[in-house]
C-alpha cells in the first residue's frame, strides 16, 4: 500500500465554533474548509499552519450530541473532546483496501465513501492499528 503522508489528525470537540477560535488564536492557525455532512451527523472543520500543503487538523463536532448511533456523539460521551484518528493519503484507496485485507486487518469500511472535502474516505479498525483508529484518504480529483 502506498502511503503518500500524513492527510490530517481528527479531533473531536465539544463545540466547533470555539475550537476553531481556540487554534486560530492560540497557534496562528487558519481555516481552510468548513462543512456539514448531514448523512454522517458531523461538522468539520479543517485547518492548518502557514504552509497549506501541510498536515492538517481535522475537528469533528456531532449535529446531535445526544444521539448514541452516531460515533463522534459516542466518543465524546466515552471519552470527551480530544484525539479520534489519523488520516493517512493513498494514491488508491481501492487497492490500498484490498491489501489491508489480504494482510488481515480488521476494516471498518470495507469499500470507500464519500467524505469531508468530496474525498473518499474509508477507516480501519483500532484493533488491527495499536489501538489507533486509521482513516484512508484518496483525494478527489481537481
Amino acid at each position: 500500500m502506498l502511503v503518500e503522508n500524513l492527510d490530517h489528525i481528527g479531533i473531536v470537540v465539544e463545540d466547533i465554533d470555539q475550537a476553531i477560535k481556540f487554534y486560530q488564536n492560540t497557534f496562528g492557525m487558519k481555516l481552510i474548509h468548513q462543512e456539514l455532512i448531514p448523512e454522517r451527523g458531523i461538522k468539520v472543520a479543517f485547518l492548518v499552519g502557514e504552509e497549506e500543503n501541510e498536515t492538517s487538523i481535522e475537528l469533528l463536532e456531532p449535529i446531535d450530541h445526544n444521539d448514541m448511533n452516531n460515533t463522534v456523539a459516542k466518543f465524546l460521551k466515552n471519552r470527551g473532546q480530544g484525539l479520534h484518528h489519523l488520516a493517512v493519503k493513498v494514491s488508491d484507496i481501492n487497492k490500498a483496501l484490498e491489501e489491508l485485507t489480504a494482510k488481515g486487518l480488521q476494516l471498518v469500511d470495507s469499500a470507500p465513501r464519500k467524505g469531508a472535502r468530496g474525498h473518499l474516505v474509508a477507516f480501519v479498525h483500532p484493533k488491527s492499528v495499536m489501538g489507533v483508529l486509521l482513516e484512508l484518504v484518496q483525494p478527489k480529483e481537481l
